[in-house]
């Protein structure tokens, strides 16, 4: 059975892991914990985010899975809307680059989105609310 932690992955270099490692003080166990997203708090996500950002580590996922309306109506605007079953709801305002995010009914994000590859940061940002 695939659990969501087998989902995705970030794929670094033996070589960054060790930075990793170094940089943030812990055993490379748990960098590729970090990495798997086996261990998820503040550190684990910072781990991540710098694995990506600063040694230009890829991001790897399958689908997020996830109900998908691509033609649907909110507040008068033509949205696509995505729902996953932790409660997160994903509304994209077509014809524009403006996404949110709400979980539970609280707004947690609201930004214009630049490009697919930010979509798909932000899909997988609900998905793990």
């Amino acid at each position: 059975m695939r659990t969501a932690v087998t989902e995705r992955y970030i794929d670094a270099t033996e070589e960054v892991r060790a930075k990793l490692a170094k940089t943030f003080n812990v055993t490379p166990k748990y960098v590729y914990m970090c990495l798997t997203y086996r261990a998820d708090n503040e550190k684990a996500r910072k781990i991540r985010y710098t694995a990506v950002h600063v040694y230009g580590a890829k991001a790897w996922h399958h689908s997020p899975a996830c109900e998908t309306m691509y033609e649907t109506t909110e507040d008068g605007r033509k949205v696509m809307r995505q729902e996953w079953d932790n409660g997160a709801v994903l509304v994209w305002y077509k014809g524009t680059p403006e996404v949110v995010v709400r979980h539970k009914g609280r707004e947690v994000l609201h930004e214009d989105c630049k490009g697919l590859a930010r979509l798909t940061e932000i899909q997988l940002y609900a998905e793990s609310l």
